[in-house]
């Protein structure tokens, strides 16, 4: 009984994935596996037209001219002045 309802499940599962154009994964919630918020949008949409043409501008723009990026980089536990974990204990027999 649980081989024909895993069958069921995959057999509904890959049928909802063919011919609409969208994908069981654009339903799914990032946190659960899904796509990401920052991901572009799917070639053949409008909004992936904008999206391209956005990129590629962006490509032949000269940035030499750009305001150099923050440092994002973060300090160790040591170089903060904040304790880092506590040391491990040795396994007990």
């Amino acid at each position: 009984m649980a081989r024909l309802l895993a069958l069921i499940i995959a057999g509904t599962m890959l049928a909802s994935c063919a011919g609409s154009g969208r994908n069981l994964g654009d339903y799914v919630p990032a946190w659960a596996g899904g796509l990401p918020k920052n991901a572009p949008p799917r070639p053949g949409t409008p909004e992936y037209d904008a999206w391209r043409a956005n990129w590629e501008a962006d490509a032949v723009r000269d940035k030499s001219k750009d305001p150099p990026k923050a440092n994002t980089e973060t300090k160790t536990d040591a170089e903060a002045g904040t304790p880092g974990p506590a040391p491990a204990s040795p396994p007990v027999r």
